[in-house]
């Protein structure tokens, strides 16, 4: 089987590929929505891309309107235009916090 990797709606361009193709383990994102300013430069986070999806340890570079995020274990099926959310753990578990969201608008691996 083979599955859609990418949409390039600009081109009309569809890529395709195997499963392993699905994962990822870096995430760009750009038009950012700042909502703490914990949301700056490079730090450690938690990162969720669908609303259900799970949450995944990343570490997180932050410039003015884009970011990378280099996740600490791969995630399959992020796709272009999906929301990024940034969330920094309560050690006291009274409940994470929102740093803010971005944008993907592309994905790799290291």
């Amino acid at each position: 089987p083979r599955y859609v990797t990418d949409i390039d709606a600009a081109t009309g361009t569809v890529t395709v590929g195997p499963r392993i193709a699905l994962s990822v383990d870096v995430i760009h994102a750009d038009r950012l929505k700042v909502l703490h300013p914990a949301m700056t430069g490079t730090f450690d986070a938690h990162v969720q891309v669908r609303a259900h999806g799970g949450i995944v340890a990343c570490r997180a570079t932050v410039g003015e309107d884009a970011m990378t995020l280099e996740l600490a274990e791969p995630l399959q099926g992020v796709a272009r235009g999906q929301a990024a959310v940034l969330y920094l753990p309560d050690p006291d578990g009274r409940g994470d916090v929102v740093l803010g969201s971005g944008t993907i608008n592309g994905t790799g691996n290291r």
